[in-house]
């Protein structure tokens, strides 16, 4: 039998179950030979792989859309697809277990596998789908439940759709928006694109955001044994505490109202609840990094590379490309295993309970919940050899860890209604009866966050108001996007016209660190105080799309997230769909007049765009009252400077050496930068 998977690390553990001892690319021991994939062996040609004209980014060439895809090894990966190719030749007509991810990439990755070896013949394959930790039993339970390959053709549609999907847009729509504009390429992509409208929408909403004046009047009211709270009047008409200026000589009228009155109230309405809340669950990778961008301010990528490295070189971590935030069922000993081994390790440790570590714990451990991999959790000690940066992840999973089995925080709700003449203040009060989880963890909490007073005891049956005020507040904006809130929307997206809409992801866990990184090295995003902002160049960008009507699909959340579903429920009329779609696009070339060029960067000196001239690269602000005068030679000291060049500088970084001439005709070797609003040449040390 042959056993194909994802990752050595996976491939290691079956060759623990069956003894089998490693060779070169593979185990073999028993009878059986179990190789590994390492990701992703095989890419997409890219369009020169069809036809060498493609080399050429030429607009009367598209859109390229090949009647078949094609493959090529990847150069890092080469020799270990030779291996899979010949084993999987080898033992097409014997047993074969696709031990892959159980997800959708997975399934892909083992497909291509198989489709590059010649496989067409299927019916000796069989599916291996587990997301638990792969313990003797976990392996043993997925061996025999394994089912027919062909069960999961579905899903091997879906990921093949979904990767050509990309190709589709990434390659055509990116040469159709670059052609004939300088360096770097405009990228397009079907998620990065939604990403960077998202941004820049929310940089707008804020920027033209006008705050409307509301008022709220403050009640203080006593019991008769002096505990004091606040109330709030009631609008009628919007049913809440906030009173806007049509509204306002309601409030007023109730000021004097009430003022005036013998602080008497008439009569109250008392509603109680016993509520429970749970400890946050065990983090996914997405939840890994939004922590870590809060508490140290890591980029998503730096999270990722971080826990990689935990994962694979310092082998104390779980694998950490996981969307799942829970456990498997049959995972509760490996759990409690890991928690005797670190409780010493965290001090958290003392408000866990081991006896919530337990299969019916379904905040925990819920196998109907799972995706491809289980939460991340600790598997041994951090070794003195791990640097600052990975020391601070592993010590975000360690507290999840412990956290998630600490017991659930109780409290009982008290919704007060007190009628005073004619009018209605309402109050929200809480009482703890077990601190639990919270006991340990300090809860952030958001500017302006109105949550109920906390009130060991307030006897409601003889109050009296003791005081009123009124509120004067204005309206606010949504906050800009950082890495962390830019995370969660990508992971529940909502869009413009209906927020309340339930929309498929952005992205997926594993992708969307590199989605975000994508976009700042296509110069499409900054990051300003941990805000960010699309650039003079992503707006641009989606200034352009938007001047065509198939194109500005492409700046649409809502869009994008509704392709996510139509793959998920028919990926061949997904990926047809989305041919047709590139194909509409790429047909409106009388509209690209409306793109020109792309800017280059922003000027330092004025913060307008700059352009590509017939001399140099000049700001567009010459042409302002001001007249600003900044630009960039196209020969410095005898050595060309690019479009890219140049917008590196304008980047605040720096070119690659080049080879120039000071005035005396002596050759010398330095790279460009900008300070201010002028080219420094930056020299090589020399000892």
């Amino acid at each position: 039998m042959l056993i194909l998977c994802e990752k050595p690390s996976v491939a290691k553990d079956f060759a623990a179950f069956y003894t089998a001892s490693y060779k070169n690319g593979y185990y073999e021991g028993g009878g059986t030979a179990i190789t590994y994939c390492v990701g992703h062996l095989y890419e997409l040609l890219s369009p020169e792989g069809y036809d060498p004209k493609y080399k050429k980014w030429a607009l009367e060439d598209l859109p390229i859309i090949p009647s078949s895809f094609a493959y090529r090894a990847n150069e890092s990966t080469a020799s270990q697809a030779c291996t899979v190719a010949k084993l999987l030749e080898q033992h097409k007509n014997s047993d074969v277990l696709i031990a892959t991810d159980a997800g959708r990439e997975g399934e892909l990755i083992a497909r291509i596998a198989m489709l590059m070896a010649g496989i067409s013949d299927i019916s000796r394959f069989r599916r291996f789908w587990v997301s638990e930790a792969l313990t003797p039993p976990v392996i043993e339970a997925g061996i025999k439940s394994a089912k027919p390959l062909s069960e999961y053709d579905s899903l091997a549609d879906q990921g093949f759709a979904r990767q050509r999907a990309d190709w589709l847009v990434g390659m055509n729509l990116t040469r159709f928006m670059s052609a004939g504009s300088p360096p770097p390429p405009l990228s397009v992509g079907r998620v990065q694109t939604a990403v960077l409208a998202a941004v820049a929408g929310r940089n707008a909403e804020v920027k033209n955001f006008v705050p409307v004046p509301y008022k709220k009047l403050e009640a203080s009211v006593q019991s008769k044994d002096g505990v004091a709270i606040k109330a709030f009047l009631e609008n009628p008409r919007l049913g809440s505490a906030s009173f806007f200026e049509s509204d306002w000589p309601y409030i007023h009228g109730a000021m004097e109202d009430c003022r005036n009155s013998i602080f008497g109230v008439d009569s109250v309405e008392a509603a109680s609840k016993e509520k429970k809340i749970k400890p946050p669950k065990l983090l996914n990778i997405t939840g890994l990094q939004k922590e870590a961008f809060r508490r140290h301010g890591y980029k998503p990528e730096e999270t990722l590379d971080a826990a990689q490295a935990l994962y694979e070189a310092h082998k104390c971590l779980s694998y950490p490309r996981t969307p799942s935030r829970v456990m498997g069922d049959n995972n509760a000993d490996l759990f409690m295993e890991k928690f005797s081994l670190l409780k010493g390790e965290c001090p958290l440790s003392e408000f866990s309970d081991p006896l919530l570590v337990n299969a019916d714990n379904k905040h925990i451990f819920n196998s109907a919940q799972l995706e491809d991999h289980h939460a991340l959790i600790p598997l041994d000690r951090i070794p003195p050899s791990a640097g600052e940066r990975e020391r601070n992840v592993y010590s975000i999973v360690l507290e999840s860890f412990f956290t998630v089995c600490m017991p659930d925080y109780a409290y009982s709700e008290k919704s007060l209604r007190f009628h005073v003449s004619s009018y209605l203040f309402m109050a929200t009060i809480r009482e703890t009866i077990q601190k639990g989880w919270k006991e340990a963890i300090v809860e952030r909490k958001n500017e302006g966050d109105e949550s109920e007073e906390e009130v060991p005891f307030f006897d409601e049956s003889s109050c009296s108001l003791l005081g009123l005020k009124i509120l004067e507040k204005l309206t606010k904006p949504s906050r800009e996007f950082a890495i962390d809130t830019l995370l969660a929307f990508m992971e529940r997206p909502k869009s413009g016209s209906d927020d309340n809409a339930k929309l498929s992801g952005l992205g997926t866990p594993a992708t969307r660190a590199e989605i975000i990184k994508k976009l700042f090295a296509a110069q499409y995003l900054e990051e300003k105080k941990k805000s960010l902002f699309a650039t003079e160049r992503g707006l641009f960008l989606l200034r352009a799309l938007s001047k065509n009507v198939h194109l500005k699909k492409m700046a649409d959340v809502s869009n994008t997230t509704e392709w996510e579903s139509k793959l998920a429920s028919d990926p061949k009329a997904f990926e047809k769909e989305i041919a047709d779609y590139v194909s509409q696009c790429v047909k409106g070339g009388s509209e690209r007049e409306a793109f020109r060029q792309a800017p280059l960067g922003s000027c330092p000196l004025c913060k307008r765009p700059v352009f590509e001239t017939k001399f140099g690269y000049g700001c567009s602000g010459y042409k302002e009252p001001h007249k600003c005068r900044f630009a960039i030679s196209k020969a410095i000291s005898g050595a060309a400077v690019s479009a890219a060049d140049a917008s590196l500088m304008l980047s605040g970084q720096k070119t690659k050496p080049k080879k120039c001439k000071s005035k005396d005709g002596k050759p010398f070797e330095a790279s460009f930068a900008l300070e201010g609003g002028n080219v420094k040449f930056i020299f090589k040390d020399r000892k």
